[in-house]
């Protein structure tokens, strides 16, 4: 008898459990904390803000804590944010507030699924609309509203919305709404074809339209225009699958809106014409890009810039490179012209030999303009020269072989051409001279000692060209001249990882420094389960920082960073 009851409690109270763990769903979630402590460094350019002045530190906290119930098909969540002081979202200006960052319920039925509070969603590849999330550049660009998504047939996704969308912990007043329509037809067992079309509708409030209205005020007569408070996007696209070839195609256009050229504001139409073409077997294969962008700045007002109120994502064709020194120069994308293409090749020659070769150009209208008037310069008898005057916007030759022949080490060694145009994507030059030209030969090493033991170095050296100062007739490098790097990294896994890096700026142009300066950092991480923690020197370099194609200006920095993530 007492045998019948063991085994009753032993199989039949865990089910019970089971069972009402899903009447009840189940609760996660995580942190994370990112502090800095600023160390005055006035040489490097760490200086002259309150943070070093006065403030000294900062913090940027997000916790959030999630509810699934499987039975019921409901989800909710909240998310808490803390900003003390902090520098994230414009560097050098303190930033101070601590509220509800995000919150959400959603709920599924068999062919809808319901979303309140915050939401993130993309229509195609974000052209028409992308709502996300990039902590490290301080963007956050949730729609706070209504959220539909429904499936009435197989082949068919809708998409709606309705809302606001987030600024930090406030809200634009400015109203957006969308629809997406996305279809799937496989026509073969090896071609399949995915159609979508958006639309987007963004409604400005008083205050915003007030704002166009007195700026307008002050123009001249002939430079006036009547502003419209609704602008409207359409788009659409289409993915193509055929064997081993995948294309993507698509296009959007936008209605007249009053937006910014230069410092004045101006009553534009704009679109944007993006594709992509991919091939690929077993030891080769190719993706070819191509974008034109005229005139397709979308916010939720012409009052915000750089990465504010943004509603949407031009994706780039130009490389993300994650090596420190390929990656200072980026070709942000530029919304009012740019026009440009990229081709990458992926070779194995054999086997533990991979190839990989890139090259990219983008050019905009004044650019394009400097080279036609150049050409012209350069006719001779009515026969013009082509090919001297070819100054695109950036242009970048990417070479790179990826070896690895024994399971306990591989490297990589390339070479980086890089032509960027300085004036163009900083709005500042150093010296007379706005084109950059940048060398950077590279090489990185990975050698697993053992099983839990692993070695990592980095070398990299950047060389840049030279110009004639006017006044002195001396040569100086452009930006802020040459470039080593070397990094040395230990990870013992999956407990923690050091590593000592240094980045050293010789025959630096006087414009920028007077003298070869090191850029020290130190980097130790400790993991337990899924709790990270992180500590770290940094001597940062002000530039250009891109993440995932989208860029903003970072200033220098000097000092202590500590970091903590955690899920539960």
């Amino acid at each position: 008898m007492h045998y019948w009851i063991l085994l009753v409690i032993a199989y039949g109270v865990p089910g019970i459990l089971v069972a009402q763990e899903q009447e009840a769903g189940n609760f996660f979630g995580g942190i994370q904390l990112n502090t800095d402590f600023y160390i005055r460094d006035s040489f490097i350019g760490a200086a002259g803000t309150p943070h070093y002045d006065n403030l000294k530190s900062s913090t940027d906290s997000w916790l959030n804590l999630n509810y699934v119930n499987h039975r019921y098909q409901l989800d909710a969540g909240f998310r808490l944010d803390i900003h003390n002081n902090s520098n994230l979202h414009h560097p050098g200006v303190p930033y101070s507030k601590i509220g509800i960052g995000n919150f959400y319920v959603r709920k599924r039925m068999k062919y809808l699924q319901i979303t309140g509070g915050y939401f993130y969603d993309q229509f195609g590849s974000g052209i028409v609309f992308r709502a996300y999330e990039d902590r490290s550049l301080g963007i956050d660009n949730a729609i706070l509203g209504i959220h539909l998504v429904t499936e009435p047939l197989k082949q068919m996704k809708l998409k709606a919305f309705t809302g606001v969308q987030k600024n930090r912990l406030a809200l634009f007043k400015p109203i957006v709404t969308g629809i997406n329509t996305e279809l799937n037809f496989q026509l073969s067992s090896k071609v399949s074809i995915m159609p979508g079309f958006s639309v987007l509708n963004r409604v400005l409030d008083e205050a915003s339209m007030q704002f166009i209205v007195s700026t307008l005020e002050t123009y001249d007569p002939a430079s006036r225009f009547i502003p419209r408070y609704n602008v409207y996007v359409c788009g659409g696209y289409l993915t193509l699958n055929a064997g081993n070839f995948t294309w993507y195609a698509e296009g959007a256009g936008k209605t007249r809106e009053a937006i910014y050229l230069g410092d004045s504001l101006v009553n534009r139409s704009g679109h944007v014409l993006y594709s992509t073409l991919e091939f690929s077997v077993p030891r080769f294969g190719f993706a070819l890009q191509f974008k034109q962008v005229k005139n397709f700045p979308l916010r939720t007002s012409p009052k915000e810039t750089l990465l504010e109120g943004v509603l949407n994502f031009i994706p780039p064709i130009t490389r993300q490179n994650a090596l420190r020194l390929p990656a200072r120069y980026n070709a942000v994308v530029q919304e009012l012209s740019e026009a440009g293409y990229s081709v990458d090749l992926h070779y194995t020659p054999a086997k533990g030999f991979i190839l990989n070769l890139s090259y990219a150009e983008t050019s905009n209208e004044a650019v394009l303009a400097e080279q036609d008037n150049a050409i012209a310069a350069l006719s001779v008898r009515g026969k013009k020269r082509w090919g001297i005057a070819r100054n695109p916007l950036f242009r970048e030759v990417f070479a790179e072989l990826n070896v690895k022949k024994k399971k306990n080490w591989q490297s990589n060694l390339g070479f980086q051409f890089v032509q960027y145009h300085q004036e163009a994507y900083e709005g500042e030059k150093y010296g007379e001279y706005t084109r950059v030209y940048a060398y950077t030969p590279f090489a990185d090493f990975n050698y697993r000692i053992s099983r839990k033991h692993a070695l990592k170095a980095e070398l990299q050296i950047q060389i840049t060209n030279t110009y004639q100062d006017p006044a002195s007739g001396a040569e100086y490098h452009t930006d802020y001249g040459n470039w080593l790097y070397g990094l040395l990294e230990y990870s013992f896994a999956p407990w923690f990882s050091v590593a000592l890096s240094d980045m050293y700026n010789f025959k630096p142009n006087p414009n920028r420094l007077n003298k070869d300066i090191h850029y020290y950092n130190v980097f130790a991480s400790f993991t337990y389960q899924s709790h990270v923690l992180t500590l770290a020197y940094v001597r940062q370099v002000a530039g250009i920082v891109c993440t995932g194609g989208v860029c903003r200006y970072e200033p220098a920095f000097n000092g202590i960073r500590l970091t903590f993530n955690s899920t539960f």
